[in-house]
């Protein structure tokens, strides 16, 4: 009898133990770091209607684990420290696991495509002094893993690292360097959760019922659906063309190797392309979501300048910033973003418009900022390796507009108006703290009322820009930068270039354009 009672006691400590299965989301891993100063959520899954208490900072709080198993507890706000300390999960009142090394500081969002995505590796002609010289425990980077498609590297979690010259190497070049720039000025730790990938339009970082929620958005969803439906009505008919297109790809780099000139073949969009609609949303941002975070930073719009998209990108974008305020619960998430960096090949027209829509977001949504890069680009190269510059620039957003350092400049002139007096264009600023450099290529121009652009000699006198052109006794706009390659000569005395600006409304060549009109 005895033995048949401790028996059925280890039995039923056994099952206890199976259904108290605490599993916190996969973005708690040791190492981590949590937002001061604000409620801090904790989330993950267990058992149906099972007891979860988790311990924190002298914290204890207690919820109940929905019918489908999902649970979130949100702490009191925290007070920076950086002590590491343990998170503690409980089931029924039982001790199940702990995440250890957790300190309490900063914490921000990385987001965007490849300017986001790529690594301090990838730069080392530039980064390598920085690589060998990273040494900071209370610096720590979580990115999430490349997962495009439901099981696409199946396995992979999220892990939070601390810098080291190894660690390093695999951390986002743009993200780093603003995390740096925070470390520097603020007395506490900084964690960045990184969710970017390369080559991928802000539509796919959207959720499908927020681009259904607007016409000019839905336009984009309703392709994409129509285009699968159509093409590939079976699964079967997906995996064929898959296979075409990679067979394709194997012949144009054949010829292109043997030297031939070929049209590229355009990938398949389908349920696997990670350039879907809603597909990055779904399986790679929503691992994040609801993390407390302080801001967020973003590069991002070279793809939708490629999809001859840059007018609409301000409805993509505007729009993308609710949603993320709205999902991660902060309806003022302070959201700074970069202006796509200069680039020497390709079509001239689309960047110059996917910048005027970035500079329309910073100008019209509330607590954005914009991070101009005219002087940060390379001819040849769409990545370029100004990314200590990128990062710099977003950081001296924050520092200014979050952080509150007084005096600090953190953006470059800006634009206010243009008077014309007979030949003459001058042009007003917000500030009069200028520097006209010399030199400088595809910097300032003029056009009459026919809108035919010829390039104009400036001149700084009082605090404003005085322009002549050849041949153009009347002029009647202005343009600055409006080009995909420029070298700028409009600074502030701080160093900090001037945007590209325009004073006419005439047509743009994106007007009408969207993501995967192609596929009409």
């Amino acid at each position: 009898m005895k033995r048949f009672r401790a028996l059925l006691i280890l039995l039923t400590a056994a099952a206890l133990t199976v259904q108290a299965a605490v599993k916190p989301a996969d973005i708690f891993s040791d190492g981590l770091v949590l937002q001061r100063g604000e409620p801090v959520n904790i989330w993950g899954t267990a058992d149906s209607s099972e007891e979860i208490t988790v311990e924190f900072a002298g914290q204890k709080k207690t919820t109940e684990a929905g019918a489908d198993g999902k649970w979130l507890i949100t702490l009191d706000p925290l007070q920076g420290s950086e002590h590491p300390r343990e998170l503690i999960f409980y089931s029924f009142g039982n001790r199940q696991s702990a995440i250890k090394n957790v300190l309490v500081g900063e914490v921000w969002l990385a987001g965007g495509q490849s300017n986001m995505a790529t690594t301090m590796q990838t730069y080392k002609r530039k980064t390598q002094p920085d690589i060998d010289r990273a040494q900071d425990d209370l610096l720590r980077f979580c990115t999430i893993p490349q997962n495009h498609f439901p099981g696409h590297n199946k396995g992979q979690r999220p892990e939070w690292l601390k810098t080291n010259p190894e660690t390093v190497k695999g951390f986002s070049g743009t993200a780093y360097y603003f995390a740096k720039e925070l470390r520097k000025h603020l007395d506490v730790p900084v964690g960045i959760i990184v969710c970017a990938t390369g080559g991928t339009p802000a539509e796919a970082w959207m959720s499908r019922k927020t681009l259904d929620s607007k016409p000019e958005l839905k336009r984009t969803i309703d392709a994409y659906d129509r285009h699968v439906t159509r093409e590939f009505p079976t699964d079967a008919d997906y995996e064929e063309a898959l296979k075409e297109y990679n067979r394709a790809k194997k012949e144009y780099t054949r010829l292109r190797e043997a030297g031939k000139k070929v049209k590229k073949p355009r990938e398949v969009m389908g349920p696997r392309n990670f350039k879907r609609p809603c597909g990055l949303h779904e399986n790679m941002l929503t691992q994040t979501i609801p993390f407390t975070v302080k801001g967020v930073i973003w590069y991002q719009g070279e793809n939708n300048a490629s999809q001859k998209a840059g007018l609409h990108y301000r409805t993509v974008f505007s729009t993308l910033i609710e949603e993320w305020r709205s999902e991660f619960g902060k309806p003022e998430l302070p959201f700074f973003f970069c202006q796509l960096a200069t680039l020497g090949w390709g079509d001239d027209s689309h960047w110059p418009e996917l910048r005027d829509a970035q500079q329309w977001v910073a100008d019209h949504v509330p607590n954005t900022g914009i991070a101009i890069l005219l002087d940060g680009g390379e001819k040849t190269d769409i990545h370029p390796h100004s990314k200590d510059i990128a990062g710099y620039r977003l950081g001296l957003l924050a520092r200014n507009k979050i952080y509150g350092e007084k005096g600090l400049c953190a953006e470059g002139p800006r634009f206010k108006k243009v008077d014309f007096q007979g030949r003459k264009a001058v042009i007003s600023f917000a500030d009069t703290n200028l520097v006209l450099r010399p030199g400088g290529e595809n910097t300032f121009e003029l056009a009459g009322k026919d809108g035919v652009f010829k390039p104009a000699s400036a001149e700084l006198k009082n605090g404003k820009i005085i322009l002549t052109a050849e041949d153009l006794p009347v002029p009647a706009y202005v343009r600055y930068g409006w080009r995909k390659w420029v070298t700028p000569t409009l600074y502030n005395r701080e160093g900090l270039p001037a945007g590209p600006f325009r004073s006419d409304d005439l047509p743009m060549a994106s007007a009408g354009g969207y993501f995967l009109d192609w596929v009409e």
